[in-house]
């Protein structure tokens, strides 16, 4: 009788899951609060290009948690895959060659972006109110 390999996922897929979707909500409430905060400051402060500096910010909230999805989602699959073929005898321990690498230059240019959007939110000084008439 021939020898057949089995490939049987053992582990519990909704404790990934949840892991997903807690880090993805957390993700993107901290991206939205970010974004907003931008927003606010420069409504609040009644920019000229308030409209201008909102786009900015949306589109800049948009890529980061694009890019911090992915990288939580390619990490978490990778660290799934890994200890399934190191259970199963597959694989070395110290062979860690193909786990994803974290994008620290697209999130470093996102730093600078955010802290440059920041200070040209708060480059124009508050309008004053009229005076009274009278």
């Amino acid at each position: 009788m021939p020898a057949i390999l089995a490939y049987a996922d053992s582990s519990d897929p909704n404790s990934m899951n949840l892991v997903l979707i807690l880090g993805g909500a957390g993700i993107l409430a901290v991206t939205a609060i970010l974004s907003f905060a931008l927003i606010y400051l420069c409504r609040a402060r009644d920019h000229r290009q308030a409209d201008l500096i909102t786009g900015i910010a949306l589109f800049w909230g948009l890529i980061a948690a694009g890019s911090s999805l992915y990288a939580m989602v390619s990490q978490v699959n990778w660290s799934k895959e890994y200890t399934l073929q190191l259970e199963s005898g597959y694989l070395d321990p110290t062979d860690t060659s193909d786990k994803p690498q974290l994008p620290w230059a697209i999130w470093g240019g996102l730093v600078i972006a955010y802290g440059t959007i920041l200070l040209w939110s708060l480059s124009q000084k508050r309008r004053e109110p009229p005076p009274p008439e009278g």
